[in-house]
C-alpha cells in the first residue's frame, strides 16, 4: 500500500510540474542586445510637428542622431571637403587610435556624435542636452547672457552655450572648447579657437535637423558646415551607461587614427 502511495506522489508531482512548466515561457536562447552601442536604431516616427503652449516648436524627447560617428565628412554636402591647415594634418597623421578621448572615457562634446541616444529638456532658462553615452550633458543658457569676456572665459570640455530662437530653428552657440576633443573616430582635430553655431529644427514629430557650422582659424582656413538628422526614439528612456567601470576596450586598440591620412589634402 505504500508503495502505490508513494507512486501516485511522484505521478502527481510530475504532473503539478509539467502543468506549471506549460505556464511558464522560457527562451531556448537569450534576447537580443537591443541597447548595445552599434545596433540601436529608431524607428520612423510619424506625425505634425508638437508645439509648446507658447507656439515654437517642441524640442524635447529622445532622440539618435548615428550620422558622422566614424568620419565627421559624412555631413558634408556632396563635393565638399575639410579646409585642414597644413599644422591640422601634421597633428592628426601623429594620432594613435588609442589616444581617441572616448576610450579613456572622457565627453564627446559637439559638433562629435555617438551611437547612443539623447534627452533635451527645455526650462524657460535652460536647454539641458543629457547623452546616454560617458553619461555627460550639455547646458544652454536661454537666458538672453552673453558669452564671457575671452580673459574671464574657462575652458571646458562642453563649452560655453547660449541659445535663442530664430523662428522655428534654436540656435546654440558655443565657444570656449578644451583643444584636446576629436571630430570623430578618424581622428580630426580642433584648436582652442573653435567657435560652433548649432542650428536645431523640428521638421516634424520624428526628425530632428542639425547643421552644425565649425569655425576655427586654428585648426581649418575657413568654415564650413555640418548637416545631420536626429530621429525621435518614442517610449524609450536613457540607460546608465558607466563607461570607467568595465571599460576593456582600451588594450585592444591598435594602429594609427587615421591610416589612410597620407591621401588627405589640405584645404584651401
Amino acid at each position: 500500500m505504500r508503495n502505490h502511495r508513494a507512486v501516485f506522489a511522484i505521478v502527481a508531482a510530475i504532473a503539478v510540474t509539467a502543468a506549471v512548466q506549460a505556464q511558464i515561457s522560457v527562451p531556448t536562447t537569450p534576447p537580443p542586445t537591443a541597447r548595445a552601442g552599434g545596433n540601436i536604431t529608431a524607428k520612423p516616427t510619424v506625425g505634425p510637428l508638437p508645439r509648446q503652449a507658447n507656439g515654437r516648436p517642441d524640442l524635447t524627447g529622445l532622440w539618435l542622431r548615428r550620422g558622422g560617428i566614424g568620419d565627421i565628412r559624412q555631413g558634408l554636402k556632396p563635393g565638399e571637403t575639410l579646409p585642414l591647415l597644413p599644422e591640422t594634418v601634421a597633428r592628426m597623421r601623429k594620432l594613435r587610435a588609442n589616444e581617441d578621448p572616448q576610450l579613456h572615457c572622457l565627453p564627446l562634446p559637439t559638433p562629435r556624435a555617438n551611437p547612443y541616444p539623447f534627452r533635451m529638456v527645455e526650462t524657460p532658462t535652460h536647454l539641458f542636452i543629457l547623452n546616454e553615452s560617458m553619461h555627460g550633458y550639455r547646458q544652454v543658457f536661454m537666458d538672453g547672457r552673453a558669452h564671457p569676456p575671452a580673459d574671464e572665459l574657462v575652458p571646458s570640455w562642453q563649452g560655453h552655450s547660449v541659445g535663442r530662437w530664430e523662428g522655428d530653428t534654436l540656435v546654440v552657440d558655443t565657444v570656449g572648447f578644451h583643444p584636446s576633443t576629436w571630430f570623430d573616430n578618424y581622428g580630426h582635430l580642433h584648436s582652442e579657437k573653435m567657435h560652433t553655431i548649432e542650428r536645431f529644427t523640428r521638421r516634424d514629430l520624428g526628425n530632428l535637423d542639425i547643421d552644425i557650422t565649425v569655425d576655427d582659424p586654428g585648426a581649418y582656413s575657413r568654415p564650413f558646415t555640418l548637416h545631420f538628422n536626429a530621429q525621435l526614439m518614442p517610449g524609450n528612456e536613457l540607460m546608465e551607461y558607466i563607461c570607467e567601470e568595465n571599460n576593456q576596450d582600451l588594450a585592444f586598440i591598435e594602429g594609427l587614427a587615421a591610416p589612410g591620412l597620407e591621401a588627405e589634402k589640405t584645404g584651401k
